[in-house]
């Protein structure tokens, strides 16, 4: 696809996070760079219906269920304009809490299954059930998203997230998100963040790090890529030792 930095959107306009014109793309290219445009061009060419079947089907607008009281979710609205289609192709506009999006990630670790997550596995030596699962995409779509976050971690955004050893066998993805303030988003503050899961051929944890308003003292470094990402990787660094974890996934 064709990135010229910026799209029209619903007599608005979206750019790229680099206000550049990025030229001809891919989709592992949109991931490993962050670009609006490409993620915005995805939704379109899904359609609005699809788009909004797959939040939920990830579990965007739900309770995830997880055994704790006072779970919060904001569910998806029942009518949007195409801008505001647009921007939640590249997460503003939707609210999850952290669980929720850890669950969302995890369908692309688990081959394209949803599973309910709990607070522990097991209590002492008996595991907790089974949890509920459903398909929500094929394992061949969960493995080329998983191949696509593998490129961010070892040639986009996520490269300093990166894990000794496991530099092409881990998967995640940066962000970087404003904060509603007053009924509209901030032009200076946000949310960081990382999400992965390691290794990426067969995971062990999946980890999600999020920062909100980081202050690197530069409005240019405060991003999930400067800030979030060596948070996730050095304590990814001390589960991989704590749990003898090996790139080929043992």
């Amino acid at each position: 696809m064709t990135d010229p930095g910026y799209i029209d959107v619903g007599g608005v306009r979206l750019r790229d996070w680099n206000l550049k014109d990025n030229g001809t793309v891919t989709m592992t290219g949109v991931l490993e760079n962050s670009l609006n445009v490409g993620a915005v061009r995805a939704e379109q060419a899904e359609g609005s219906e699809a788009f909004l079947h797959y939040l939920d089907a990830f579990g965007i607008g739900r309770q995830s269920g997880v055994d704790v009281s006072g779970e919060v979710a904001q569910k998806l609205r029942g009518s949007w304009r195409p801008s505001e289609l647009a921007t939640a192709s590249y997460g503003q506009g939707v609210a999850v809490n952290v669980v929720q999006m850890v669950a969302a990630i995890n369908v692309i670790a688990n081959q394209g299954r949803w599973v309910q997550p709990h607070v522990v596995a097991r209590v002492g030596d008996a595991p907790t059930s089974v949890p509920p699962q459903r398909q929500v995409v094929s394992q061949q779509t969960a493995a080329t998203v998983t191949r696509m976050m593998e490129s961010v971690a070892e040639h986009g955004s996520g490269a300093l997230a990166r894990v000794q050893g496991f530099e092409r066998n881990e998967a995640g993805k940066t962000g970087t998100s404003q904060i509603v303030e007053g009924g509209s988003y901030s032009p200076d503050h946000v949310w960081s963040s990382y999400v992965g899961f390691l290794p990426a051929d067969n995971p062990r944890f999946t980890m999600l790090v999020t920062v909100r308003q980081p202050n690197n003292g530069s409005s240019d470094h405060n991003e999930g890529y400067y800030v979030a990402g060596p948070i996730w990787k050095r304590i990814a660094e001390q589960i991989v030792q704590d749990w003898r974890i090996t790139p080929n996934g043992g």
